[in-house]
């Protein structure tokens, strides 16, 4: 009955103390999940910008598609044909900024608890929490416990902990895949039967401070993740007790993973139409008043702008479901438009190249780039794009294109490219 009576008294004190809890910031303004994102954590997501086919640098490195000249008015040929890609908006996925905790708690006593002659051997119980962690990785989160402690004597009752805490913890990561973090607070403890029997009950306050984890999800239903942690504890009961504690559970996040995105720029990018009676000197299907790149190489494969395409074009606006290889209905527009130009180039051969940010291990990492490109290149099949002229390769995070210490960088490294192979 003890025990029982604990237990709701415990959860109505945390639920009152969650109350306060401050909200999940609304987000609406980044990328694709993104890292992004959660990732890990970790998702291929590029910032959006502009669609891809830059001019040929030399330098293997995408750059934007360049903006089309306006057709001139005209009467055009029959036979002209006409392809826009508009750059939808971009988003990342990270981990729920918010969550709950379910955990079961065993703890090792200071020697100097004890009820009498009895010897004070273990205790065990069960702890909740509500968590939340900012983008920053600071965060809060709010506990109760209750720990039943056993004596091992058969004329003496085991007595109980309650606890009702607060703490602050740093992590490194993002929770959206394996995150270490280091944790410490303060809190109210009850302890049922004073050790010695010299005083009453009475509460007093407690200190921890410990180090822990958490996986990334392990049950794709509900987001479920695996906790673990070590803390120290510092009573300030009676003589004043220092208990180790440990304690395994896990994490559910509370509403989805956020999403941010960047204002849709849209753009238009034609195959430029070519008017009858108007000079195309270097023959690539773009008029001389529109060719910002006069005078290339017969049979050159050209942008609206009449410019040979980069040797490596970035997919931005592939984005994928969080921590899958599934895209997302809204990456149809821009691998339409790289379908439209292999089917214009039949005997252009690409690689789908599929990139990650660190976040996570070099094998979780590796899997999942390799998924995302082959995704694409199913896509691309399914789409009427001969298999001949596709392949398809995971880099994981081995190739990053900016600095993966900053969230900005991440982003620009979750990304897929198709690299022009001849």
């Amino acid at each position: 009955m003890k025990t029982a009576r604990g237990l709701i008294s415990l959860a109505a004190l945390l639920a009152a103390s969650s109350a306060y809890a401050q909200a999940p910031e609304s987000t609406a303004a980044e990328t694709l999940p993104s890292d992004t994102a959660a990732a890990p954590a970790e998702a291929a997501t590029p910032p959006a910008d502009t669609a891809a086919a830059p001019a040929e640098t030399g330098a293997g490195e995408p750059t934007p598609l360049p903006e089309s000249a306006p057709a001139p008015e005209a009467t055009v040929s029959s036979d002209s044909s006409t392809s826009s890609t508009p750059i939808t908006t971009e988003t990342t996925e990270l981990a729920a900024p918010s969550y709950l905790g379910l955990m079961g708690l065993y703890t090792l006593p200071d020697s100097g608890r004890e009820l009498g002659t009895a010897d004070i051997k273990r205790g065990v119980g069960m702890g909740l929490l509500y968590g939340w962690q900012g983008e920053k990785r600071w965060g809060y989160e709010l506990h109760g416990e209750l720990t039943t402690i056993e004596t091992g004597s058969q004329l003496r009752t085991d007595y109980y902990h309650y606890k009702l805490g607060g703490d602050l913890f740093y992590a490194f990561g993002d929770r959206a895949h394996f995150t270490p973090f280091v944790i410490g607070g303060i809190g109210l403890s009850r302890n049922d039967v004073y050790p010695n029997g010299a005083v009453d009950d009475g509460y007093d306050f407690f200190a921890n401070v410990g180090v822990g984890f958490v996986t990334g999800p392990v049950i794709q239903t509900g987001q479920i993740r695996i906790r673990g942690e070590a803390r120290y504890v510092y009573d300030n009961y009676g003589d004043h007790y220092n208990d180790v504690r440990f304690g395994l559970g896990i994490e559910i996040p509370l509403f989805k993973e956020k999403v941010r995105e960047v204002a849709s720029v849209t753009e238009t990018t034609k195959m430029v139409e070519v008017p009858t009676g108007l000079t195309d000197s270097d023959g690539d299907g773009v008029v001389d008043s529109a060719d910002k790149c006069p005078d290339t190489p017969k049979g050159s494969r050209v942008d609206g702008d009449g410019c040979p395409f980069d040797k490596v074009i970035e997919l931005k606006g592939v984005t994928f479901e969080f921590n899958k290889t599934r895209l997302r209905p809204d990456a149809q527009t821009i691998l339409d438009w790289a379908v439209g130009v292999l089917k214009k180039y039949p005997d252009m051969n690409v690689e789908i190249a599929g990139h990650t940010d660190n976040i996570g291990s070099d094998s979780y990492n590796q899997k999942l780039s390799e998924g995302r490109a082959q995704a694409v290149k199913q896509y691309f099949i399914e789409h009427g794009v001969p298999e001949t002229q596709l392949s398809a390769k995971g880099y994981g995070k081995s190739q990053p294109k900016a600095d993966n210490a900053t969230a900005e960088g991440r982003e620009l490294n979750r990304r897929v490219e198709l690299r022009i192979l001849n």
